[in-house]
Protein backbone atom coordinates (compact mmCIF):
# COMPACT_ATOMS: atom_id res chain seq x y z
CA UNK A 1 0.00 0.00 0.00
CA UNK A 2 3.05 2.26 0.20
CA UNK A 3 2.83 2.89 -3.54
CA UNK A 4 -0.68 4.32 -3.18
CA UNK A 5 -0.71 8.09 -2.77
CA UNK A 6 -1.78 9.31 0.69
CA UNK A 7 -5.03 10.78 -0.64
CA UNK A 8 -6.10 7.41 -2.09
CA UNK A 9 -5.31 5.64 1.20
CA UNK A 10 -7.67 7.99 3.00
CA UNK A 11 -10.35 7.76 0.32
CA UNK A 12 -10.62 3.98 0.67
CA UNK A 13 -12.37 4.51 4.01
CA UNK A 14 -14.80 6.97 2.45
CA UNK A 15 -15.45 4.58 -0.45
CA UNK A 16 -16.08 1.74 1.99
CA UNK A 17 -18.37 3.87 4.14
CA UNK A 18 -20.36 5.21 1.20
CA UNK A 19 -20.73 1.71 -0.20
CA UNK A 20 -22.01 0.38 3.13
CA UNK A 21 -24.44 3.31 3.50
CA UNK A 22 -25.74 3.02 -0.08
CA UNK A 23 -26.29 -0.71 0.18
CA UNK A 24 -27.87 -0.45 3.64
CA UNK A 25 -30.31 2.21 2.43
CA UNK A 26 -31.14 0.33 -0.76
CA UNK A 27 -32.06 -2.68 1.38
CA UNK A 28 -34.18 -0.55 3.69
CA UNK A 29 -32.06 -1.39 6.72
CA UNK A 30 -31.56 1.18 9.47
CA UNK A 31 -28.21 1.89 11.06
CA UNK A 32 -29.58 0.43 14.28
CA UNK A 33 -30.49 -2.85 12.56
CA UNK A 34 -27.17 -3.12 10.76
CA UNK A 35 -25.09 -2.29 13.82
CA UNK A 36 -26.96 -4.95 15.82
CA UNK A 37 -26.51 -7.61 13.11
CA UNK A 38 -22.83 -6.70 12.63
CA UNK A 39 -22.21 -6.70 16.40
CA UNK A 40 -20.86 -3.15 16.53
CA UNK A 41 -22.10 0.03 18.16
CA UNK A 42 -24.39 2.40 16.32
CA UNK A 43 -21.85 5.18 16.81
CA UNK A 44 -19.04 3.12 15.29
CA UNK A 45 -21.18 2.21 12.26
CA UNK A 46 -21.99 5.86 11.78
CA UNK A 47 -18.28 6.71 11.79
CA UNK A 48 -17.52 3.88 9.35
CA UNK A 49 -20.22 5.12 6.96
CA UNK A 50 -18.73 8.62 7.07
CA UNK A 51 -15.20 7.29 6.64
CA UNK A 52 -14.03 8.92 9.88
CA UNK A 53 -13.01 5.68 11.66
CA UNK A 54 -11.21 2.62 10.38
CA UNK A 55 -12.87 -0.78 10.73
CA UNK A 56 -10.97 -4.01 11.31
CA UNK A 57 -11.21 -6.78 8.74
CA UNK A 58 -13.39 -8.75 11.18
CA UNK A 59 -15.78 -5.81 11.49
CA UNK A 60 -15.89 -5.44 7.70
CA UNK A 61 -16.64 -9.18 7.42
CA UNK A 62 -19.45 -8.83 9.97
CA UNK A 63 -20.95 -5.86 8.11
CA UNK A 64 -20.74 -7.67 4.76
CA UNK A 65 -22.42 -10.76 6.25
CA UNK A 66 -25.15 -8.63 7.82
CA UNK A 67 -25.80 -7.03 4.42
CA UNK A 68 -25.67 -10.36 2.59
CA UNK A 69 -22.73 -9.46 0.34
CA UNK A 70 -19.09 -10.46 -0.04
CA UNK A 71 -16.39 -8.28 1.51
CA UNK A 72 -14.97 -7.29 -1.88
CA UNK A 73 -18.40 -5.99 -2.89
CA UNK A 74 -18.10 -3.31 -0.19
CA UNK A 75 -14.95 -1.92 -1.81
CA UNK A 76 -16.46 -1.46 -5.26
CA UNK A 77 -17.60 2.04 -4.40
CA UNK A 78 -20.71 2.02 -6.53
CA UNK A 79 -24.39 2.52 -5.94
CA UNK A 80 -26.14 -0.81 -6.10
CA UNK A 81 -28.62 -1.44 -8.85
CA UNK A 82 -32.08 -2.81 -8.25
CA UNK A 83 -30.85 -6.11 -9.72
CA UNK A 84 -28.14 -6.30 -7.03
CA UNK A 85 -30.66 -5.44 -4.35
CA UNK A 86 -33.15 -8.03 -5.64
CA UNK A 87 -30.46 -10.70 -5.61
CA UNK A 88 -29.48 -9.85 -2.04
CA UNK A 89 -33.14 -9.77 -1.00
CA UNK A 90 -33.74 -13.18 -2.57
CA UNK A 91 -30.75 -14.65 -0.69
CA UNK A 92 -32.05 -13.21 2.57
CA UNK A 93 -35.49 -14.77 1.99
CA UNK A 94 -33.83 -18.09 1.12
CA UNK A 95 -31.88 -18.05 4.38
CA UNK A 96 -35.05 -17.34 6.35
CA UNK A 97 -37.06 -20.20 4.83
CA UNK A 98 -34.35 -22.81 4.30
CA UNK A 99 -35.34 -24.82 7.38
CA UNK A 100 -39.09 -24.37 6.97
CA UNK A 101 -41.45 -26.99 5.58
CA UNK A 102 -43.18 -26.73 2.20
CA UNK A 103 -46.49 -25.61 3.73
CA UNK A 104 -44.79 -22.65 5.39
CA UNK A 105 -43.12 -21.71 2.09
CA UNK A 106 -46.45 -21.89 0.22
CA UNK A 107 -48.13 -19.63 2.77
CA UNK A 108 -45.26 -17.17 2.62
CA UNK A 109 -45.46 -17.10 -1.17
CA UNK A 110 -49.20 -16.41 -1.03
CA UNK A 111 -48.65 -13.57 1.41
CA UNK A 112 -45.90 -12.13 -0.81
CA UNK A 113 -48.13 -12.32 -3.90
CA UNK A 114 -50.97 -10.66 -2.01
CA UNK A 115 -48.72 -7.82 -0.82
CA UNK A 116 -47.24 -7.39 -4.29
CA UNK A 117 -50.71 -7.02 -5.79
CA UNK A 118 -51.44 -4.03 -3.52
CA UNK A 119 -50.44 -0.60 -4.70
Amino acid sequence: MDNIPHMEKENIYKILGESIRNLRKSLGITQEELSFKAKISLSFLSHIERGTKKASLKTIQNIAAALGVSVDRLFQGKIYSSEDTNSIFARKIESIVKDKDEEYKKILLKVAKFLASKK
